[in-house]
């Protein structure tokens, strides 16, 4: 898997180093979750939508994130319009907080691939157990995908047809079988290969200039926050 399938092509924050990019881009995440009031969301916003533009990424990709978040953003900011009618600020701060973050961590993902997103995390000194967990969470699920591709493509070149709602039961449980039966052999070649929780990384290279200006200009997000306005 060579860890591309969520990577924007045209992006420009392509090159910046994964590490200026997990602590520019989430830890404007966290501002933008701790925005006390509509108008410093509202500025805060106004700075990640000059990111975006900057970012040149598509149109297209910024609506689809936006749709993703939106029918549960929606759905908590109108019970809380309900409960706290006519005051409409905190369904405000839901939706902005909400798109705000998605953004955010979308162009994360849309930048970096899988692979330097988890050296990444490694050399920033994330808990180990949790770096190993993400990763192989996604390498499975690219598995499982395989799996059920094949299984498809067996059934069809069997009875030249695809399978109906009655079989789809049946399906799943071949699926989680044979995905158990492969996972505990990936299990046993990788401790044959002396895995010991942890995954190997290379030496680091020192963050470049255009690194630091990255993540210190995204963490100026955080800024708005130091003003009640």
């Amino acid at each position: 898997m060579s860890g591309r399938l969520l990577i924007v092509d045209g992006c420009r924050w392509g090159p910046v180093d994964s590490r200026a990019k997990i602590v520019g881009l989430m830890g404007a995440a966290l501002a933008v979750s701790a925005a006390p009031t509509v108008p410093v969301l509202g500025v805060q916003l106004g700075l990640i939508g000059g990111v975006l533009l900057v970012s040149r990424l598509p149109l297209k990709w910024t609506l689809q994130r936006c749709a993703l978040v939106t029918p549960f953003a929606a759905m908590m900011a109108a019970f809380l319009a309900f409960e706290r009618a006519p005051d409409y600020a905190p369904s405000l701060l839901v939706l902005g907080k909400a798109y705000g973050s998605v953004l955010l961590l979308g162009m994360l993902i849309a930048s970096t691939t899988v692979p330097d997103l988890v050296v990444g995390l490694q050399r920033l000194r994330f808990p180990s157990v949790l770096v190993v967990t993400a990763s192989f969470t996604y390498r499975y699920a690219q598995l499982l995908e395989d799996e059920w591709a094949r299984m498809a493509r067996a059934r069809l070149s069997r009875s030249g047809r695809g399978a109906g709602e009655a079989a789809w039961g049946s399906r799943f449980a071949a699926l989680f079988l044979r995905s158990w039966d492969r996972a505990e052999r990936v299990a046993a070649c990788m401790e044959a290969r002396g895995f010991n929780g942890s995954m190997a990384v290379g030496s680091a290279h020192r963050l470049e200039k255009r690194d630091w200006m990255f993540a210190g200009s995204l963490l100026l997000v955080a800024f708005p926050l130091l003003w009640r306005l």
